[in-house]
């Protein structure tokens, strides 16, 4: 027997944890185990074996041997499934994770493992419990070593001798095995079916398929815990029964906490929405900025998908001149996330290269606490605005002047919510602050308007008016019709990203 596996069933038979008198009544316990089709390394845990090297052992003969089991048939090799475990013991599978991780090739240092076993195993390992009481009656009836112990063991152990991947509860990396069984998929149902069961179940059909609810792993094992053996034994197989076919890995999730990169965005074209615009089904914009700063981002940090959240958004026909606009990317479940400065300075030069109508600044890695910088800011920061405006007819130079007089000291707005807007925008009326106004004639009723304002003023609305929802508007001061041809804005004034410290990345 292995010195280990011999040393710690020896220390639990002295300190009577194991209930069995000698290493003879443990071999003799584990031979009769395996009639009933339980694997080695299940009946290891009967015996109290905690997570370790021994369950790695890739030839389960050589366990069989330490512990000096003779299969009843040779030739099949203990290959059945386990009837407790439903065979989520078999290193196959655990390779099957290691393998997804890998092709995945994440740069992560270290991983928290994650393990949902089917209902079934707690019904099939509480059977083999109570099945012990009668056939095995010396032997501890404490609960065995968990099975997800066990299983997180053997693929984190699996990851760091193959990849160096650490164990790591607060790792940003995370796996999530979910096993399933089919064959055994209902067997803990006749829980909730008792007369005196405090669980109450629901199943419902939806798009074709039969969903329960209420019947949760912690249900299961509460109703485990009050159920007598009486009426368990009246109720489900002991020992637990054989199965045909092992459990399979039904779902298996590998994600990562997203990273930031943050920046500042120029639209030096018109007809370019911040995110892609669908109207139905149909795109109204061919580009975006988030497709056009995302794509590469995307393709250099590998991640599933990306948002971006901008601080504010003009219209798809407004350009956005100056600094730009802040703005950053989150991006979900990054492959890479050791980034180097000059990697995302590419990305700013491949689009200045192309002399693409989207440009980035200031584009850099930042800490998720930053993106609170675009929350708050959007109470305080400022906008300065160009305009182009027509008026029905031309301004004389007293209306002028009054109005650039009026600009001077500020105007106190009240707007309604946009007609434009109303279908996804709540009916309020909103106060807004212009902080400065000076309207400059070009030629004949064509003027340029140049304003600072508050964020979040619609200043498409201050010129026309919006049919007397905006008050006042710059038709009201001029006594006549008035409407907006073109719009920039200049500048966006919030500090964003924070500014780049030599060094980081």
């Amino acid at each position: 027997m292995d010195m280990d596996i011999k040393e710690t069933i020896a220390g639990a038979i002295s300190d009577g944890s194991l209930g069995l008198s000698s290493l003879d009544d443990v071999t003799m316990t584990a031979a009769t185990m395996t009639t009933t089709q339980t694997c080695v390394l299940c009946i290891l845990r009967f015996f109290h074996i905690p997570a370790g090297p021994v369950y790695l052992t890739r030839s389960l003969d050589t366990i069989r041997q330490d512990l000096d089991i003779k299969l009843e048939h040779p030739d099949s090799n203990g290959s059945s499934p386990c009837s407790v475990c439903l065979g989520t013991l078999d290193m196959a599978l655990v390779d099957k994770v290691v393998s997804s991780f890998k092709e995945q090739q994440y740069d992560a240092s270290s991983a928290a493992v994650t393990v949902e076993l089917p209902k079934s195993v707690y019904v099939r390992q509480h059977s083999m419990q109570v099945h012990f009481k009668s056939s095995h009656p010396k032997l501890s009836t404490a609960t065995p070593t968990d099975l997800k112990d066990v299983i997180k063991y053997m693929v984190c152990q699996t990851l760091l001798s193959e990849l160096s991947i650490a164990n790591d509860a607060d790792s940003d990396m995370r796996i999530e095995i979910g096993f399933a069984h089919a064959e055994s998929a209902s067997e803990h149902q006749f829980l909730f079916d008792r007369e005196n069961s405090s669980v109450k179940t629901k199943t419902f059909r939806k798009r074709g398929v039969h969903y329960t609810t209420g019947d949760s792993k912690a249900a299961v094992i509460s109703e485990l815990n009050t159920c007598t053996d009486e009426d368990f034994v009246s109720r489900f197989a002991c020992p637990p029964p054989a199965i045909v076919q092992p459990a399979i890995i039904g779902s298996l999730v590998l994600k990562r906490a997203p990273i930031f990169i943050g920046g500042r965005y120029l639209k030096l074209e018109r007809n370019i929405s911040q995110t892609p615009f669908f109207v139905g089904e149909r795109r109204v914009t061919e580009l975006s900025v988030a497709d056009v700063v995302g794509e590469p981002v995307k393709a250099l940090v590998r991640c599933d998908s990306y948002n971006l959240v901008g601080s504010g958004r003009e219209d798809a026909d407004v350009r956005m001149l100056g600094d730009g606009r802040p703005f950053y990317l989150e991006c979900s479940n990054p492959r890479t996330t050791l980034i180097k400065p000059d990697q995302i300075r590419a990305i700013e030069d491949q689009l200045r290269s192309n002399k693409s109508p989207v440009q980035v600044r200031r584009l850099q890695l930042i800490r998720p606490e930053d993106t609170s910088i675009i929350r708050e800011g959007e109470e305080h920061k400022t906008k300065h605005y160009c305009a182009l405006v027509w008026f029905s007819s031309p301004l004389s130079q007293d209306k002028l002047a009054e109005i650039n007089a009026i600009g001077k000291q500020g105007v106190l707005l009240q707007q309604k919510t946009p007609i434009r807007v109303l279908h996804r925008r709540a009916p309020l009326t909103r106060e807004r602050r212009l902080l400065g106004l000076e309207l400059v004639p070009i030629e004949g009723k064509f003027y340029k308007l140049r304003l600072e304002s508050e964020a979040g003023t619609y200043i498409k609305e201050f010129v026309h008016g919006d049919l007397g929802r905006t008050v006042p508007s710059l038709a009201d001061m001029a006594g006549v019709a008035a409407d907006i041809i073109e719009l920039d804005v200049e500048s966006v004034s919030l500090d964003f990203p924070p500014a780049l410290v030599e060094g980081d990345c």
